[in-house]
């Protein structure tokens, strides 16, 4: 059990590392709108579907999360922090972003969740901006 977990931390680890040492210019962005479920890295390079609930203690051992389409395909959220990812996993979620040739990364402008069977924005570039601007003015 240890030895998988180790295991997990590593892969979660190289993952992150590799895709940190990637050049993601601007050149080779696309515009995307992506639905799957924010699942966790580890779970989602093992083909699985976990944490089995949000009271999970494995939620701890991610070290991402990701949005994992149906198909098993993911992409890592590279400018949404682990505490917002976390917040939301196992939900189903809608990502406006630039989608970055190669890497299966997506830059978030715009993260939705499902509620009462539409979508809702929970995190944007803008309300980031507009968040950090009030907090400036205090």
């Amino acid at each position: 059990m240890i030895k998988t977990i180790q295991r997990r931390i590593f892969r979660g680890i190289l993952a992150v590392a590799m895709l940190s040492l990637a050049p993601i210019g601007a050149s080779n962005a696309e515009e995307v709108v992506v639905e799957g479920i924010i699942n966790g890295l580890e779970c989602a390079i093992d083909s699985e579907w976990c944490p089995v609930d949000k009271l999970d203690p494995h939620i701890a051992f991610e070290s991402d999360f990701v949005l994992q389409q149906r198909n098993g395909e993911f992409y890592l959220l590279v400018n949404l922090s682990r505490d917002t990812k976390v917040r939301y996993v196992l939900e189903d979620a809608r990502v406006t972003g630039e989608l970055k040739a190669g890497h299966n990364a997506i830059v978030v402008e715009k993260l939705e969740i499902e509620r009462g069977g539409e979508f809702r924005t929970v995190w944007s570039r803008a309300m980031q901006r507009e968040a950090l601007t009030q907090e400036q003015s205090r």
